[in-house]
């Protein structure tokens, strides 16, 4: 019996807390003596605890096939600054080419976002990989996706962390950006290959996202924000947490603001997150996008608060088809996107 093979069996045991697989890990240099024949005097009879050998073996023959592989708690390319929570995953199941860096930040939010929030969390997440920062999600929908999307367009990239296994994409939507990620970023889970993703395991894998990050921005939550988790859990770990502020009249902005409210850093900008996390970090230079004057004139009044066409016409003093072929332009040029409704946001 290899080490490996070991510590699998040791994050499978039944019954075990991670806290405590963790200190068994930390007690016994040599864990494969842990399921020896007559190690019945092992921590709370974890040899008496597990037994599908042929379990491990058959998952291993597919992390192979679907070019997947482990990483044990004990093994170099394991993420440093998650092998320093105390409840560590003994096991890792990783998929992707992205070393896990240390220039990490957690971008988190809503499932159910707004077209703001969605296109805010976009082009920080874009914004911050081009400066060398990669972005951690929970490739869930709405800011997830929208973060890990972004992310992408950038050299630093971005880690999903799922709440299922390795080779289950959740939600199925995500299953082009759930392989696109595991081409150029990293996915990772501690779930073994094959589990669905049940209810209580994406509480569980926020401890992962707030572990792997230097920090944790939220840049939209409800009051029962998923991603509230990762922020009380990121602060347990030491980790800075920021949230964006919003309406105190919107829902979606209701968990944000209130975490803010009991201590989180307010950050505006990009700048502030660089600040906060990565002071040694400098913005990148934005990208020169030549505008016209009308373009210009248009793109002023536009925002990343959704502003309808017709509202756009009646601040620009324009004519309706003047604004509406520089909306066309300024969209085909990539630094506004349109959204349901006619509505038009700034990218």
């Amino acid at each position: 019996m290899d080490e490996q093979r070991a510590l699998i069996a040791l994050s499978r045991v039944k019954g075990m807390s991670r806290l405590a697989k963790r200190r068994v890990c930390d007690s016994y240099p040599d864990v494969t003596r842990l399921f020896r024949p007559g190690a019945a005097s092992a921590p709370a009879g974890i040899a008496s605890r597990f037994g599908d050998w042929q379990g491990i073996d058959r998952d291993l023959k597919l992390l192979d096939m679907i070019g997947a592989r482990v990483l044990t708690i004990r093994d170099d390319g394991y993420p440093k600054a998650l092998r320093h929570i105390p409840d560590a995953p003994v096991v890792l199941y990783a998929r992707g080419p992205l070393p896990p860096g240390e220039r990490t930040l957690a971008v988190v939010g809503s499932r159910k976002a707004s077209s703001e929030g969605i296109s805010l969390a976009g082009k920080i997440s874009e914004t911050l990989s081009l400066a060398g920062i990669t972005i951690v999600s929970g490739l869930a929908r709405g800011i997830d996706t929208a973060a890990h999307t972004r992310a992408l367009s950038g050299p630093s990239g971005t880690v999903a962390v799922l709440g299922c296994g390795i080779d289950v994409c959740y939600p199925p939507e995500n299953k082009q950006l759930f392989e696109r990620i595991g081409k150029e970023g990293l996915v990772v889970t501690e779930y073994a290959p094959g589990e669905g993703p049940l209810p209580h395991h994406f509480p569980e894998r926020n401890r992962i996202i707030a572990g792997l990050a230097r920090g944790v921005l939220v840049v939209e939550a409800t009051a029962r924000s998923g991603s509230l988790i990762t922020a009380r859990l990121a602060l347990e770990y030491g980790r800075e947490v920021m949230a964006i502020p919003g309406s105190v009249l919107r829902t979606e902005h209701t968990g944000s603001n209130r975490l803010i409210k009991e201590g989180a850093r307010l950050v505006d900008s990009v700048e502030d997150i660089l600040t906060t996390c990565f002071p040694d970090v400098r913005p990148p230079e934005p990208e020169r996008v030549e505008l016209d004057s009308r373009e210009d004139r248009v793109y002023s009044l536009i925002g990343f608060e959704k502003m309808h066409a017709d509202e756009v016409i009646e601040r620009s003093g324009m004519e309706t088809k003047e604004v509406m072929a520089a909306l066309t332009r300024l969209t085909m040029k990539n630094v506004v996107a349109e959204v349901a409704g006619g509505f038009f946001i700034r990218r």
